[in-house]
């Protein structure tokens, strides 16, 4: 893939493809708009492609990663992200992963919830306090319950995507990164 686009990053997938429907490449470019609404050929299409946000390193080694994807009709891209407003659902699908070049990474959801898109869900926290307060909010907020306990030193991804809740909604499902192989 990096040799068809060399802003190809990484592979976020899920185990269960065919319901899920993500299985897609992650690119990057530092500019959020640039995969907002163009395939990974370069050409103009409406679903754009998944990317990491702009201001995070490409390798993920940033305490708080954030990926986007659209909220497609036919649960294509990030379409099925809102199925996990239900705990059963959460409950047989609580992982998903992520794969580098340099680390593949297991990650443990933790939370997903409806939030505007002004949030601080998209603010970059760095004290020890901010990044507190992400996950207090993260966790109070989820459609779910993981039961899972979460460190100060776990790194965090989110996914991102739009939701019609009400004007300027996004769906965001929150998990730890964890290295494996």
């Amino acid at each position: 893939m990096k040799a068809e686009n060399p802003d190809v990053i990484g592979w976020i997938r899920f185990d269960n493809q065919d319901e899920l429907g993500i299985n897609y490449p992650i690119l990057y470019s530092g500019d959020n708009q640039k995969y907002l609404r163009t395939d990974l050929h370069g050409n103009s299409h409406i679903a754009g492609c998944i990317f990491l946000e702009g201001l995070n390193k490409s390798d993920f080694s940033d305490y708080y990663n954030i990926i986007y994807g659209h909220n497609m009709k036919n649960n294509t891209m990030f379409g099925s992200l809102p199925k996990y407003s239900k705990q059963e659902y959460y409950e047989e699908h609580s992982v998903l992963y992520l794969l580098t070049p340099k680390q593949n990474y297991k990650v443990k959801l933790i939370a997903g919830y409806v939030t505007p898109s002004d949030s601080k869900v998209y603010e970059f926290e760095k004290t020890k306090e901010e990044r507190s307060g992400l996950l207090k909010t993260a966790l109070d907020n989820s459609l779910f319950t993981s039961g899972t306990t979460v460190s100060d030193e776990d790194r965090l991804l989110t996914l991102s995507t739009c939701s019609y809740e009400y004007d300027n909604a996004r769906f965001v499902l929150m998990g730890i990164l964890k290295e494996i192989g």
